[in-house]
């Protein structure tokens, strides 16, 4: 009985002495074959912001660190980040700086919200924009403009986009980063990356005739190329003599939607100021808002309303 619960001595000392074998073993096993990491990725890794938003590419902070100190990979992907992080990187790393970043930040091309739009049918999916877009296209009539279920909100790490009332996401500029998680998260591509400096875009995608686009929304591109006209003239005046035809202005109308040359744009804004929609951010900037917000003015007083 007890030689049943209790093992002979010799099997005792065998079952210890294979253990502690098997334990050197491992032990000089892992001595050799370890692999020691570079000292610089953690210094590399205190550089990196910590967002671990992977806008660079890489699943973290950690595995862009790692990249850069083992397998050379550019030091300025981080966006978030940008040429401060990129320069102290360049040090550690004791290589030639990347130079400045240009600081970008995420734009809404759609002004289509709720109010302004119509639809083809009533959806009752998932409130989730990809899922939404997959089923016949989109419930909504323009095929191109926000479906207003909050990917892009729910992609940003910085809460820098949020869903207003209308229906339609809203940046914050302070907050943005311009780390394009939300241009991946939107399955119609409304969202883009332009310079942080210059705040003109074309608040639309849609690349349809304008009779067309018009039946699905009221505030679309119209494709008039007044904007067209407006840049390629400011440019002329600047350049006396040269004959305006063969200047190329930053904005053209193509396709049936204007777009922004930003490497051209001066950001002189007389796109804006003529655009008949308007469809060009700064709203504020264009005569029509102008003279709609006059017009509000005066209706709101009732001083201004008397006749003489």
């Amino acid at each position: 009985m007890i030689e049943t619960i209790i093992p002979s001595i010799p099997s005792i000392v065998i079952i210890t002495a294979l253990a502690v074998a098997f334990g050197l073993i491992l032990s000089i096993a892992f001595i050799k074959l370890r692999v020691r990491q570079d000292p610089r990725v953690e210094k590399v890794l205190e550089a990196l912001p910590g967002a671990n938003c992977a806008a660079c590419g890489m699943p973290g902070c950690s595995a862009y660190a790692t990249r850069i100190v083992e397998e050379k990979y550019d030091i300025d992907l981080c966006p978030v980040g940008g040429s401060e992080t990129a320069a102290k990187i360049a040090a550690i790393m004791g290589i030639e700086g990347a130079g400045a970043m240009a600081a970008v930040r995420a734009r809404v091309r759609c002004r289509g919200g709720i109010a302004e739009t119509t639809s083809r049918f009533f959806y009752e999916g998932p409130r989730d924009c990809a899922a939404a877009d997959g089923i016949m296209g989109g419930y909504k009539t323009c095929g191109y403009g926000c479906l207003g279920f909050g990917d892009c909100e729910r992609a940003c790490p910085f809460g820098a986009i949020t869903m207003n009332d209308n229906g339609l996401p809203e940046v914050d500029t302070a907050l943005c980063t311009g780390c394009g998680l939300c241009v991946k998260a939107c399955p119609r591509g409304i969202i883009i990356l332009s310079p942080e400096p210059n705040d003109i875009y074309v608040m639309c995608c849609n690349q349809e005739p304008a009779r067309v686009m018009k039946q699905g929304c009221g505030v679309g591109c119209i494709a008039c190329k007044l904007c067209e006209k407006a840049c390629r003239e400011m440019f002329a005046g600047r350049e006396p003599g040269r004959d305006p035809a063969s200047i190329e202005p930053a904005i053209r109308v193509d396709n049936f939607l204007a777009r922004i040359n930003y490497d051209l744009c001066v950001q002189c804004y007389r796109c804006v100021e003529v655009c008949p929609v308007p469809v060009i951010n700064p709203l504020s900037r264009s005569k029509k808002f102008a003279a709609s917000a006059r017009k509000s003015a005066g209706a709101a007083d009732p001083i201004r309303q008397e006749k003489p």
